[in-house]
């Protein structure tokens, strides 16, 4: 019975989603999470992860939780801290370019970079059920969109720089310190200055 509790208090803990990978840190045999799904305790959601019946999908969570390597970058990263008021038709995770993502079955945009810049910029935000995800911060996601703007919607791109130029928690340091380390120094300086 003391395994039962447990894994109700980490659903609780956790906007009522567990995972066989929470159990496995807490050294609960995950036996348990089939016998909670028989008794309606649970449901299964996809593979190693589980939910209270009364929980909303955070379709965000999800999909972080089945790839731990994925961050959200680009219109994800704008709807994350708010820098765009469109829902995302589809979410956009970036990957590195060695990681296998032929598992990933989800309707996603994935963007592929090289190892050495896929994690920086890497922040956890919280989605807007509570949970945390991965995602770059505004700066990175800033670099982004201009290194590939004429892939970008120009009315997102046009609010989203102007967003985090009023936003209060932006980092103009930070955002020389990348656009020189993608070589794009000149645009963002140009970019900045017009607007």
């Amino acid at each position: 019975m003391r395994y039962y509790d447990e894994i109700t208090k980490l659903a609780e803990n956790n906007n009522g989603i567990v995972t066989s990978q929470m159990l496995r840190d807490k050294e609960i045999p995950s036996i348990y999470l089939t016998r909670m799904v028989r008794k309606g305790k649970l449901q299964k959601i996809d593979r190693g992860i589980y939910s209270t019946e009364e929980v909303i999908l955070d379709t965000y969570y999800l999909l972080y939780q089945k790839n731990q390597k994925a961050i959200f970058s680009f219109s994800s990263a704008l709807f994350l801290h708010g820098l765009t008021d469109r829902i995302p038709y589809k979410m956009e995770i970036t990957l590195p370019n060695t990681y296998n993502s032929s598992h990933i079955k989800e309707d996603v945009t994935i963007h592929k970079v090289a190892k050495k810049y896929h994690p920086i910029g890497r922040i956890i935000k919280r989605t807007i059920f509570g949970n945390e995800v991965a995602c770059y911060d505004m700066e990175r996601t800033i670099c982004d969109l201009v290194r590939f703007r004429n892939q970008i919607d120009v009315e997102i791109f046009r609010k989203a720089i102007q967003g985090y130029k009023t936003h209060s928690h932006r980092d103009f340091q930070k955002l020389r310190q990348y656009s020189k380390l993608f070589n794009i120094a000149l645009k963002m300086n140009e970019l900045m200055d017009v607007i």
